[in-house]
């Protein structure tokens, strides 16, 4: 099979909703040529992740800077995390009341229903730009970090029916214990299942700074990657959340790295340095009013 039809089954799948299908047959295209814009731009639409689908997309500007749908498809993508990190991270704002629109006079003519195309099941026309859904949002996950692409491995066989629990890139990821009942792994305190302890407010639960693992320091202190979470205590056992923080920040979890520094900033000997990264995360982001905001308190004695 040449990597023309490789690439006319990928894109079929993808019309047709095969995700993890149109995935692989992608992946061998690009297997053989690294550098086909048409399969990148197009496995951008079916990855798993945020990431993912902004290393797809950064890809093909790389192969053509002139690529439109990529272009649109990274404006779109730094808008929704944008406005996500700004209604996880700041006072929410209620929305101006909508001025209701006037009554039209006279009814609108409706609309002629037009349906859909069928899918397409065999060999396009033309690798033509993917359709504009793709470029829809993925859920939130700041905190991942940038290891890579993060493909599924490569078949030798394209399964008709691939099973989704085998390929998800998270399904070995460790969850948080739903009811342990341990003490707090800072002040002692009982903490039953919750997530933060009554006492001294410390965090059980982590993602660990190193792979990205769930971590439950109650349960263990070591993550399965051999990451130890020891290294972010002070002498006297306390949490070391600076150092945390900058672990995050070098490890591109911005949203991790932001809630450590303003943990810390009651207690830090140097809260400037901490606003100042804080306002570079949100400049980084587009956030500019909140960016402001942080470098004029990064500016304060």
């Amino acid at each position: 099979m040449t990597i023309d039809d490789e690439l006319a089954k990928g894109i079929a799948a993808v019309r047709a909703g095969q995700r993890e299908l149109a995935r692989q047959h992608l992946q061998k295209v690009l297997l053989t040529d690294s550098k086909n814009e048409s399969a990148w731009l197009w496995l951008s639409g079916v990855v798993e992740t945020r990431t993912q689908k902004r290393d797809c997309l950064q890809i093909v500007l790389s192969i053509n800077p002139d690529n439109t749908a990529a272009r649109r498809g990274l404006e779109e993508l730094a808008q929704s995390e944008a406005a996500d990190f700004l209604s996880t991270f700041e006072p929410h704002r209620p929305p101006a009341a909508p001025t209701p629109p006037p009554a039209p006079a006279v009814a609108p003519t409706p609309a002629p229903i037009i349906s859909a195309p069928p899918p397409i099941v065999g060999t396009p026309a033309s690798f033509d730009e993917p359709p504009a859904e793709m470029f829809q949002p993925l859920p939130i996950e700041l905190d991942q970090p940038l290891p890579g692409f993060g493909f599924a491995p490569m078949v030798t066989e394209v399964s008709p029916e691939p099973s989704a629990v085998a390929s998800s890139p998270t399904s070995n990821v460790p969850k948080p214990p739903q009811n342990l009942e341990a003490p707090c792994a800072f002040c002692g305190t009982p903490t039953q299942s919750t997530g933060e302890c009554s006492n001294c407010g410390t965090e059980q639960t982590f993602d660990c700074p190193n792979c990205g693992h769930v971590l439950d320091v109650r349960e263990n202190w070591i993550c399965e990657c051999g990451h130890s979470f020891e290294n972010f205590l002070t002498p006297e056992r306390k949490l070391d959340r600076e150092r945390l923080a900058q672990m995050y920040s070098d490890r591109d979890f911005p949203a991790a790295a932001v809630k450590q520094w303003k943990a810390a900033l009651p207690t830090s000997r140097r809260p400037q340095l901490l606003h100042a990264a804080i306002g570079r995360v949100y400049d980084n982001l587009g956030l500019y009013e909140q960016a402001e905001m942080h470098y004029r308190l990064s500016k304060q004695k």
